[in-house]
């Protein structure tokens, strides 16, 4: 018979007992469980399993039909479960797991972890390995002193800078890179003040939307209203457009060696992607995420220095 299971991370609420084990479903074909090294209700990571399967198939299609279930579940119940699909795992070499199991009892097997369904044998006791680590960044004290001194001076008071700044730190709290990616966008763009598209163009515009509303292809005298609506919100620049115009400023830095304009159209599409459920490799996030930081940081620091206007 075959088992399989999935590594999850316990990002909120979570099951509120102190056993190690909590059974979801039992039946004489079927078991389904969460397992934690410890205590559930202070876990931080746990797996989901179960078991009763007859192949390696029927057990990972079975496995990824109940990861849906699983999430659905957590949303009514208020449990913070992350799958860790868009992340990596600390790996051993082959080397280094061939000497693990090598002197592993038997039946248990040493693996590298993965997100996702994971099938084994139900016999197997699989084992896994996990790194952790702390680290401080200290800034010395002369140092905060000096740039303190220097904003007393520079700093013009802007919403914008406020509260693109704002989601900037509040971005450093986010567990995954496509959360960080999404809100360090959102700071970028609360700093886009979009301007009026030319005057020949705004024209033209207010003449296709008179068309739009005297026109009798669309009967339903809503449908028409709101199209026109939108046709007349095209006076105005869109926020990709005006975001390129703002970050000519940083010229001539470069940014994953790239120019500033280049730069924010390749984070634009991932947060397009993202945003709109076509989720980009998640390495190529993260690829891009510890310049955002530095592109973030350069956008705030000029607004709250020079400010900018609609239109400049």
């Amino acid at each position: 018979m075959y088992s399989f299971r999935v590594p999850i991370s316990l990002t909120g609420g979570r099951p509120d007992t102190d056993d190690d084990e909590l059974v979801l479903f039992d039946s004489e074909t079927e078991r389904i469980w969460f397992q934690a090294p410890g205590p559930l209700k202070d876990a931080s990571r746990i797996t989901f399993r179960g078991s009763g399967y007859a192949t390696p198939d029927a057990a990972e299609r079975r496995g990824t039909h109940l990861c849906f279930a699983l999430r659905l579940a957590a949303l009514r119940a208020g449990v913070g479960l992350d799958f860790m699909e868009r992340q990596s795992f600390l790996s051993l070499s082959s080397h280094a797991l061939e000497a693990a199991n090598a002197a592993a009892p038997e039946n248990v097997r040493a693996i590298n972890e993965h997100a996702g369904v994971h099938v084994h044998r139900t016999e197997e006791q699989l084992v896994t390995f996990e790194a952790h680590g702390v680290g401080h960044i200290s800034t010395p004290r002369a140092s905060v002193v000096s740039h303190f001194e220097d904003a007393l001076r520079e700093a013009v008071p802007t919403e914008r800078a406020r509260l693109a700044f704002d989601l900037y730190s509040q971005s450093r709290h986010a567990r995954g890179t496509d959360a960080r990616l999404l809100t360090l966008v959102s700071a970028v763009e609360a700093l886009v003040a979009p301007g009026e598209v030319p005057a020949e163009e705004q024209e033209l515009l207010a003449e296709l939307a008179r068309q739009i509303e005297n026109s009798s292809v669309i009967e339903d005298l809503g449908r028409r209203a709101a199209m026109a609506n939108r046709v007349r919100g095209l006076r105005r620049e869109t926020i990709r457009s005006a975001g390129l115009r703002l970050v000519q400023q940083l010229e001539p830095r470069r940014y994953a060696g790239m120019t500033p304009g280049k730069f924010f159209d390749r984070v634009y599409e991932l947060r397009s992607r993202l945003s709109h459920g076509d989720a980009p490799p998640w390495r190529d996030v993260g690829d891009v995420t510890s310049d955002l930081w530095l592109f973030v940081r350069d956008l705030i620091d000029s607004e709250f220095t020079a400010p900018i206007v609609a239109g400049d």
